[in-house]
Parts: structure tokens; C-alpha cells; sequence
């Protein structure tokens, strides 16, 4: 380590070098007392080697420029920033007790699912405030989320490092025209590895899907020995399942996450927030969480609904992991099936069909009998995904048998030869139907019931 960065070492006529916190490749950051306040600081420099480097130069100061940007608890405050004498530039940063998601990974391993989603929904508030201001932060995972604490001791999560973040630039910037794929491999997004400059918000939302897969299995769900392998894998094949004992729906938005055309993918992690909030270990900080959110990104601009539409016709390789059926389709099939339902309750007969579902999805909407017409229940906080869509034709609808009818005291006039179905179900007749219970050709509640089970 040079001489500016050795312990004792007086910085700038105020800042005194205590210890070493960690190296990079191009940094290091160090704990720092000022003389003055006496408060602790984290003083990051850039390394000689690194000054060379115009991009990382640029870099190092975005991080200074984003980071003051942004004002929220969830973002480490920047005090200063400026160059030594001999020219190294130099961030000063609040000092934060704690240490970062990914030694705590490994130390632990997988976390449970309410603590995972606390961190996240923490995590979905930073970028909430980023993204409303136009910043994407291109490098999301566990080394960036430093986890420290409140005066009160609950638990705080600090996103670190907007060094590589994408934000409005005005004027000519290297960082602009690049074509280079910055970020970390294993938690890009596939559009990012094609290109880092062409992202928008989703990418960080594909991110903190890596990184919630990860916190609950204890293992990325893409890993390979070469980049062009890790590529392949993020682009065209699907995560792999999670454990059965992730909370039901859970992994639905964790794959929703992962999908690899963004526009299937949350718009904002204000929609992100909202589908984790149910699985929150603290409700109420979760609530919280989500009304920041969502007020920060009101009035945001968001990707185009139409994209929607075009991104469901286009082939996908999570459609048997991902858990969460496209919206045009789960509509109709789910039109299909009600519509089933009540040809059956018209025609006097019982529609059987099977409706699968694959392992961990929410179950298929319950048919609720009552007097009234059959009701849907109200679809789950994660779409439930319908494998067979019901069909309506001829063969699924079987007609009641031929009621008989009582004796009568009294001639009665001769019925037509084709009854309509409606004079079968005795539903125009003047008088009460005397018929059996048995020769009844009404369905019971409970025979539409049994029918979409």
C-alpha cells in the first residue's frame, strides 16, 4: 500500500487514516477520522494504476455524482469529493458499521423467506428514488447491499456502488458512446451482456431477482466456468426450481423476475415491492416500504403496455418455471373454463375436464356453489397458471337423461317430438314439477362444484 494510505497518515490537513477496509482492482477504502468532528468516515481512492483509465476515472466520479442524488436511508451519503495533490481523486463517504449480503451468504447460507424479503423490499425503496430520477444502477448483488443498523437496532440495507450506473448526462461522455459490458456477470440481465448501454430500469429488476433466488437457495440459479457459457444460460434456459419449501407463490415472482424479454418482467420495482409485500416478515415496515415506493415512481414514465402484447407472442424458455402464465392467454383460458361452467348449468349436464397445474403454482380459481350464479374466487396475489385450457364443443357437454314423468289423473296433451332443453328443464311449465329428486335434470351446486375439480 503507498504511503497516503497507511495508518496515522493525515489526508488533506483533517482526515486522519485508521485502517484499511478493502482493495480492489481500481480502489481502496479505507476508515478515516475527522480531526475536527471527530466522526468516522470512509475515505475510497482510486489506485495510481487506475488513473490512466479515462472510463474508470468517469466511473469513480459518477458514483460521487449519482450517490449525492439521491437522499434516502438506503443510500450511503457522500460528504465530499475531490484529488490530492498528487492527483488521486478521492470520495469521503459515511462510515457504516456492518458488513455486505454476500459475506453474510456466506457465512450463513440461505436465509429465511421473511428476512430475504425484507432485504429486498429495502433494496426495491433504493432503487425506487434511483430510478425516478433516471439512474440505473447496471450492478445490483449481494457485495452492494451492506447491511448495518438503525439508532432504534432494526435492520438497515445501504445499496453501495453506483459507480457504473446509467444517468442523464449532459454533454459528451465516453460512458455514453460505450459499447463495453460493464456490471457482474453473474447478475446481469440478458440484454445487458449484449450491450450496457441500451438498458432501462428491468435490468435491475432481473438483477434482484438473481439475488432473491440466491438469499433463499443459497446459490445463483445461472453459473458457469466461461462468460460466453454464463451468457447462453441466462439467455435461453430457465432457472431452476426452487425448494418446495419457498412459500407457495414466492418463487412465481422471483421467476417473473428472471423472464428474458423485459417487458415481461415488473415495470417498476414499485410492482416488484407490491408482489413481495405478502411474504414480508414485517408487514408493516413492508407497507412502508411500498407507499414510498410508489409515490417516488408516480407520474414516472414506464415502458409502453403495447410491449406487452407484442412480447407474449414471442417464444420464451420460462414458460415451464416461471409460474406466471402471459395475460392474454390466462385470460381466455379462464373465460373458457367459467364459460364451461355455466353451458353446463343451462344444458342440465356436468362438463368434466382436468385443469393441471405445475408443482409450486397457486391452485386454478375455485367454482363457489350457492343459490345464486357460480361466482369466481378472486384470483391470488401471483397468477395462477391453467396447463389445459377446457374445451367447449359437443363431446364436453353431456345431456341430462330423459326425465319420466308422473302420472297424471287427467289426459295431457301430446309433447313434441324435440322438446327444447328448456321445456326438458321443466323451466316454462305453469305448474310446480312434481318430478323426483332423481329424474331431476337441474345439476346440483355440488355436481358443478365436483365438475371443475
Amino acid at each position: 500500500m503507498s504511503a497516503p494510505f497507511a495508518p496515522g497518515t493525515i489526508l488533506m490537513d483533517k482526515y486522519r487514516v485508521d485502517r484499511v477496509l478493502g482493495s480492489g482492482g481500481m480502489g481502496v477504502v479505507v476508515a478515516a477520522t475527522h480531526l475536527s468532528l471527530q466522526e468516522s468516515v470512509a475515505l475510497k481512492f482510486l489506485k495510481p494504476e487506475a488513473l490512466t483509465n479515462s472510463g474508470v476515472v468517469q466511473r469513480f466520479l459518477r458514483e460521487a455524482q449519482a450517490s449525492v442524488r439521491l437522499k434516502g436511508e438506503h443510500v450511503a451519503r457522500i460528504s465530499d469529493v475531490g484529488t490530492l495533490p498528487e492527483g488521486t481523486p478521492y470520495i469521503v463517504m459515511e462510515y457504516l458499521h456492518g458488513g455486505d449480503l454476500a459475506s453474510i451468504l456466506a457465512a450463513r447460507g440461505p436465509l429465511a423467506a421473511g428476512e430475504a424479503v425484507d432485504y429486498l423490499l429495502q433494496a426495491c425503496e433504493a432503487l425506487a428514488e434511483a430510478h425516478a430520477l433516471g439512474i440505473v444502477h447496471r450492478d445490483v448483488k449481494p457485495a452492494n447491499f451492506f447491511l448495518t443498523r438503525r439508532p432504534d437496532g432494526s435492520p438497515l440495507l445501504k445499496v453501495l456502488d453506483f459507480g457504473i450506473s446509467k444517468a442523464p448526462v449532459t454533454g459528451d461522455s465516453d460512458l455514453t458512446r460505450t459499447q463495453t459490458v460493464l456490471g457482474t456477470p453473474a447478475y446481469m440481465s440478458p440484454e445487458q451482456m449484449k450491450s450496457s448501454r441500451d438498458v432501462d430500469a428491468r435490468t435491475d429488476i432481473w438483477s434482484l431477482g438473481i439475488v432473491l433466488y440466491e438469499c433463499l437457495v443459497g446459490r445463483r440459479p445461472f453459473d458457469a466456468e466461461t462468460y460466453s457459457a454464463l451468457c447462453l444460460q441466462a439467455a435461453m434456459e430457465p432457472p431452476p426450481p426452487m425448494p418446495a419449501v419457498i412459500p407457495r407463490g414466492l418463487d412465481a415472482v422471483v421467476f417473473r423476475c428472471l423472464e428474458k424479454v423485459p417487458a415481461r418482467r415488473y415495470r417498476t420495482v414499485a410492482e416488484l415491492a407490491a408482489a413481495l409485500a405478502p411474504f414480508a416478515g414485517e408487514p408493516r415496515a413492508a407497507a412502508v416500504v411500498l407507499q414510498r415506493a410508489r409515490t417516488m415512481l408516480a407520474g414516472v414514465p414506464v415502458e409502453d403496455d403495447a410491449m406487452l402484447v407484442t412480447a407474449a407472442s414471442a417464444p420464451t424458455t420460462l414458460g415451464a418455471s416461471a409460474g406466471v402464465a402471459e395475460p392474454p392467454r390466462r385470460g381466455r383460458r379462464r373465460g373458457l373454463a367459467i364459460g364451461a361452467a355455466v353451458l353446463a348449468a343451462l344444458a342440465g349436464g356436468v362438463v368434466t375436464a382436468s385443469i393441471a397445474r405445475r408443482p409450486g403454482s397457486a391452485p386454478p380459481p375455485a367454482m363457489i356453489p350457492d343459490a345464486a350464479p357460480a361466482v369466481v374466487a378472486p384470483a391470488p396475489a401471483v397468477p395462477a397458471v391453467i396447463d389445459a385450457a377446457v374445451p367447449i364443443d359437443a363431446a364436453a357437454v353431456e345431456p341430462a337423461p330423459p326425465a319420466t314423468a308422473a302420472p297424471a289423473p287427467t289426459p295431457t296433451p301430446t309433447p313434441p317430438d324435440r322438446p327444447s332443453r328448456r321445456d326438458r328443464a321443466g323451466r316454462h311449465k305453469s305448474k310446480p314439477d312434481r318430478r323426483s329428486k332423481a329424474g331431476s335434470a337441474e345439476p346440483a351446486p355440488e355436481d358443478i362444484l365436483n365438475s371443475r375439480q
